[in-house]
């Protein structure tokens, strides 16, 4: 299974199957390169039958695999903007999902867009609305869930979101000194691991 670059083989060339170390005896998916502009998420909680909520497209950055950056505004068009959120609350509606789902997608050099991956959860890039919205992801999925009533989104701020990954969490639980538009989120892991999302911190802007 191919998943954040693992069981996963760049192929430029066929001498290129050759030095590669791989078991034939299984099954594999043949998958088109992507010229990679950018990735974005939408976030998207459906209450019902055409009854969603929907925020604006988050542009992410990667560092070693691991989402880093999230950041609102995305830097997109608005014909990426408009396509982004269509095509999210269509995949919402056509599975009958009820509550927070997100939907990322890639951006080429041409400006098309394609669906990466779709997490049927809140999810790590939507944190910043916690702070950046009048209601938060967690909070909208619960109401999705729960049967309660909607509140009509509206967004307080643009908003940047760092992950804290492995020790990055260890001076910010020495009292670190945040500013007023800042916010810091620990998830409380006892074990710090390497590559593991350990916190985030929030900047309103």
């Amino acid at each position: 299974m191919g998943y954040d670059g693992k069981g996963q083989y760049p192929i430029k060339k066929i001498e290129d199957l050759e030095l590669l170390n791989i078991d034939f005896s299984k099954g594999y998916i043949l998958e088109k390169l992507v010229k990679l502009k950018k990735e974005i998420s939408v976030i998207v909680t459906r209450f019902g039958i055409n009854d969603f909520e929907i925020y604006e497209p988050i542009e992410n950055t990667h560092q070693d695999q691991i989402l880093k950056y999230s950041k609102i505004p995305a830097e997109i068009s608005q014909k990426i903007l408009h396509q982004s959120k269509e095509w999210a609350t269509l995949i919402a509606e056509e599975l009958k999902y009820i509550g927070t789902l997100c939907v990322e997608f890639f951006i080429d050099r041409n400006d098309n867009l394609y669906v990466n991956e779709i997490a049927p959860r809140v999810h790590n890039s939507g944190h910043l609305t916690i702070n950046a919205y009048n209601v938060s992801q967690f909070e909208n999925h619960i109401r999705a869930v729960c049967s309660l009533d909607k509140i009509s989104l509206k967004k307080i701020s643009n908003a940047e979101m760092v992950n804290l990954i492995g020790n990055q969490i260890l001076p910010y639980r020495q009292d670190f000194k945040l500013k007023t538009n800042q916010f810091f989120f620990d998830y409380k892991k006892k074990e710090i691991k390497n590559k593991r999302k350990m916190g985030h911190v929030t900047t309103l802007i």
